[in-house]
């Protein structure tokens, strides 16, 4: 009687493994999805789900199966060096003109009442945490630049946006979330905005120069003009229909 080899018996058993680890690490994410519906504001909840995605983006991408945003150099060389600033001090970047990066996003914090340290600072797990926190960090920044305001609408735009530059299960559940709580709702004005806000995003990260490995850090004193046209950003025009 013929037998498989043994690796084969050990691959078949790993994959298994693989595959209760993804399911259970939907599991988490479609949860997480259901209280932050219920809960917009409980970002505990954005980090859990992100924490999932990231266990299963992971395993993914070491073993080839997605394409894989460390394949850039840059990206690489800050994993490798754990590139980490510290946290942004808003007195200081204030004092920069309004129309530089720096200045911008201070004020932008200011206005809307956020701090920038909001994010959990822990050792990256893997290649695909370390990004997911460095996507935190650096989340308002993104929201300056691609003009994606901080109301629903704008997040679910700023996930396309996200989208279109790497690919997370994060932003495809938040859109695809954010659409399903508007059809459950009946509320179909916010299905089409929510439609258009992810579209729009996706469409204008796709058209963005990669971005994920930009050290904004560095570039405070630059125009936020200037930064949009280097980088390829297309800001979306208004919505007459929104209110």
């Amino acid at each position: 009687m013929l037998h498989a080899p043994p690796t084969a018996n050990g691959d078949d058993a790993a994959e298994r493994r693989r595959r209760r680890a993804n399911r259970w690490h939907t599991l988490r994410s479609v949860f997480a999805a259901f209280r932050l519906a219920k809960q917009p504001d409980a970002v505990k909840y954005v980090f859990m789900m992100g924490n999932a995605q990231d266990e299963i983006a992971e395993g993914q991408r070491s073993r080839g199966r997605m394409r894989d945003p460390f394949s850039s150099p840059e990206l690489e060389a800050m994993w490798q060096a754990r590139y980490c600033p510290p946290r942004y001090d808003l007195e200081r970047l204030i004092q920069l003109p309004p129309d530089t990066l720096g200045g911008a996003y201070a004020r932008h914090m200011k206005a809307n009442g956020l701090r920038p340290d909001f994010y959990e600072d822990v050792a990256p797990r893997h290649r695909t945490h370390y990004l997911r926190m460095r996507m935190r960090q650096t989340h308002d920044i993104w929201h300056l630049l691609t003009g994606f305001g901080t109301d629903e609408f704008g997040e679910v735009g700023l996930q396309g946006f996200y989208l279109g530059q790497y690919t997370n299960g994060q932003s495809a559940i938040i859109g695809a979330g954010a659409m399903l709580k508007s059809v459950l709702r009946a509320r179909l004005r916010d299905l089409e905005r929510h439609a258009e806000a992810f579209c729009t995003g996706y469409c204008a990260g796709r058209r963005a120069a990669p971005l994920l490995a930009v050290r904004w850090e560095e570039l405070w004193a630059e125009k936020v003009e200037d930064l949009r046209r280097r980088y390829r950003i297309t800001v979306p025009s208004g919505d007459p229909d929104a209110g």
